[in-house]
């Protein structure tokens, strides 16, 4: 127990580090309590295994056993993570044994100190176990450790200096959220020391069990087998309740919004007049979509030029479950709703909910005057975290779009030929990339070029993208012409002349989502080397620490998707400002001044009213229906009692849905 807390006290310094994004003081206490407890176990187990190996069977250690077993596991576990540091960086084993010699260094350290103190304050001064001789002197070692690591982290901070130092790793919080991080954490004190006392008796207990089926004392080996046994079962609740949760996430998404309960009315989108698009085959952000497709006439009162209205196609990801039946159906979508009859067709890739991002959509509708077609063909409906399995059926699935796509074009006229782009955010990035490549055949760009892509625009890449990360080590490899452009902001790539396009990632420097990884529990990232050779807005003073900086990491990744309707930043995962100039680079489009001022105020200003209309029309239908449900316990309904109040909820049902654009 004493090597366990010794372990979670020295881990706590490292939680303090500053990320990539700044945390709340409620995050920190979150951190440092799991980081605290991930420690703990893996230092008392460790130690554990330790003990096992310098004591005979049913027995004890003494100290001098333990001492010489603490000393050899500090110089082996220092020699290895020394051996292995270069390697780490690209090799994933090296990296895991570097990490289990750091860990059996530290584990080491801490047993060894427990082992010291027990024996000065126990053996030699005679006091009585308690806390005073276990757990504070264990507490006090730590915060020696946890001194020396903040005054080392503050010397290197000193040595590179501070990136945007008005970035700190924890943001300034009211009185109220301070009391709420300070109640956290000592919510994540008691719970860390009930945790601790409950893997001691559980182990205790196993280990006397073990002892009485087999009539003997199993000495440190038990304790090793139980803390062990312990552990797994810990890991197996937490798998367990990540699959409760992701159960429950994916039944709260599948709904049908208050705000969207009945089809478009425009014969130019998916479940239209004119097309056959079953509309509740797109789940809630299909549906949103293809009801809030701009019309001519709000093209031309943004732009002040001459418009048609755009065309939306959405393919269901619930029409069929045949991927190769979906690609027909949305090519046959495309048809029906006059997609072929526009000048540009994009290929939005969506995120594993089926989400496109509207502002992108709005942007290439307002620059092209609507002569466009978007095609949004859903390879899921569950949030991006529990799609990425379905990638592949993503990738399969747009590449039998796009040459549906090709096969339809070849058959127009050259002059009446629509060009073809590609735009994926996210996930949607990824899929979009990674259509390129092609197992056991030739992979990359040319890939795109050959279903007949022109031009595409890829927001946030993500850190699991197999062609980002090919691209990032050999460019060559997957982009020989070189069209493939890399930016952390669209201004920064010089615009191109009329109707010339490229492929343009657009990943701003601070993303956690193009920056995180699993590899990073164990294995330092790419962007974490030498402090000079690190990206900007990534701070140089952050020391990578196995867990701790996958933690950390972790927050970030949740914090970088924080956005504000009708608020456009360029931080962290939030592209929507990058919407409009990143299509007309990609693109090759262009407006004035004027229209470009204008088209940024009405993509903030529609944001903010669809967001206004669905939270009006949801607080509004659970108003309806907490009266209808307390009517219904009563036995009786609203027209009984009072017809007047009926005649008034048919209009609060109705107020908030989508019915026409905003401010109608």
């Amino acid at each position: 127990m004493q090597a366990g807390v010794a372990g979670a006290s020295w881990s706590i310094a490292g939680t303090l580090a500053r990320g990539l994004l700044p945390r709340s003081p409620l995050q920190q206490a979150v951190a440092t309590g799991v980081v605290a407890t991930v420690h703990y176990q893996l230092t008392a187990t460790t130690w554990s295994a330790l003990e096992a190996l310098a004591s005979k069977p049913g027995s004890r250690p003494t100290l001098r056993a333990s001492m010489l077993v603490a000393v050899a596991a500090i110089a082996g576990g220092v020699a290895t993570s020394a051996a292995t540091a270069r390697a780490a960086n690209r090799s994933l084993p090296a990296a895991v044994a570097g990490t289990a010699g750091r860990f059996v260094a530290f584990a080491g350290l801490a047993g060894g100190a427990a082992a010291g103190w027990e024996d000065l304050l126990q053996r030699r001064l005679g006091l009585r176990p308690g806390l005073d001789t276990t757990l504070v002197p264990a507490v006090a070692t730590g915060a020696a450790v946890v001194g020396f690591s903040v005054a080392f982290g503050a010397r290197r901070a000193h040595r590179y200096g501070l990136v945007e130092p008005q970035r700190h790793a924890i943001r300034s919080a009211d009185a109220t959220t301070m009391i709420k991080a300070g109640g956290l954490g000592v919510a994540s004190a008691v719970g860390l020391s009930a945790l601790m006392v409950g893997e001691q008796l559980a182990a205790r207990g196993l280990e006397h069990l073990g002892a009485r089926a087999l009539g003997r004392d199993t000495g440190a080996l038990g304790s090793l087998l139980a803390h062990g046994t312990v552990l797994g079962a810990m890991g197996a609740a937490s798998v367990l309740g990540l699959k409760r949760i992701t159960s429950v996430v994916e039944r709260r998404d599948d709904i049908v919004e208050p705000a969207y309960p009945m089809p478009p009315t425009s014969p130019c989108v998916s479940a239209g007049p004119r097309s056959a698009m079953p509309f509740a085959s797109m789940g809630k952000e299909g549906r949103r979509f293809v009801l809030m497709a701009l019309t001519a006439h709000e093209i031309t009162a943004v732009t002040d030029e001459p418009a048609m209205d755009p065309v939306r196609v959405v393919g269901g990801y619930e029409c069929t479950s045949d991927v190769a039946e979906r690609a027909r159906l949305t090519v046959q979508d495309m048809v029906d709703c006059g997609a072929f009859e526009r000048g540009i067709i994009c290929i939005g890739v969506p995120t594993g909910v089926g989400y496109f991002n509207y502002t992108v959509a709005e942007a290439l509708e307002y620059l092209t005057g609507g002569d466009c077609a978007t095609v949004v063909p859903q390879y899921a409906l569950v949030p991006s975290a529990l799609a990425l399995r379905r990638t592949r059926d993503g990738e399969e699935l747009t590449r039998l779009v796009l040459e549906g796509i090709r096969g339809r074009i070849e058959g127009l006229s050259p002059q009446s030929r629509p060009r073809v782009f590609i735009v994926g955010e996210s996930l949607g990035a990824n899929v979009a990339l990674d259509i390129a490549m092609v197992p056991g055949g030739v992979s990359g760009m040319p890939v795109l070029a050959e279903l007949g892509v022109t031009g595409g625009l890829y927001l946030g890449v993500p850190f699991r993208t197999e062609l980002w990360n090919i691209w990032r080590a050999n460019p060559e490899a997957v982009d020989p012409a070189g069209v493939l452009v890399l930016a952390s902001d669209p201004d920064l790539v010089p615009a191109l002349p009329a109707r010339q396009e490229c492929h343009l990632m657009v990943v701003h420097d601070d993303d956690p989502v193009s920056k995180f990884g699993f590899r990073m529990v164990v294995q330092p990232p790419w962007w974490m080397g030498e402090a000079a050779t690190r990206p900007p807005l990534v701070p140089r003073e952050a020391k990578f620490r196995p867990i701790t900086s996958f933690i950390l990491a972790t927050i970030d990744l949740l914090n970088g998707m924080n956005s504000r309707p009708g608020t456009f930043e360029r931080v962290g995962h939030d592209y929507r400002i990058d919407a409009r100039l990143g299509i007309e680079r990609a693109f090759g489009l262009s407006s004035t001044p004027a229209q470009a001022e204008a088209i940024e105020s009405a993509l903030r200003r529609r944001e903010q009213q669809w967001a206004t209309r669905r939270m009006v029309a949801r607080k509004l239908d659970r108003a309806r229906r907490s009266i209808e449900r307390t009517m219904a316990e009563w036995g009786t309904t609203v027209a009984d009692v009072d017809p007047t109040v009926e005649s008034a909820l048919g209009p609060l049902s109705r107020f908030g849905q989508i019915t026409g654009p905003p401010g109608s």
